[in-house]
């Protein structure tokens, strides 16, 4: 596997998860330390943007108070 496939790959498996799930934000986090180290602006952005939805997901006060009410995988955009 080439340095993008590892990257999207975390991207996507992190994606995929839960955010209450500790893998999510780990996967997430070492796609972002290897995008960054591989200077990939687009994959930097699509890391940082699963750290959001996680980081959404366990601190809004709706959705975090609410089970299954996390943002839809297909958008990083509350919906609550």
């Amino acid at each position: 596997m080439n340095d993008h496939q590892i990257i999207t790959n975390y991207i996507g498996h992190a994606a995929q998860l839960p955010a209450e799930d500790p893998r999510a934000k780990r996967w997430a986090l070492q796609a972002l330390a290897l995008a960054s180290a591989a200077e990939l602006p687009l994959l930097i952005e699509e890391a940082e943007g699963v750290l959001g939805r996680i980081e959404h997901d366990t601190t809004c006060t709706w959705c975090a108070g609410q089970p299954g009410a996390e943002i839809p995988i297909g958008s990083f955009w509350c919906t609550n």
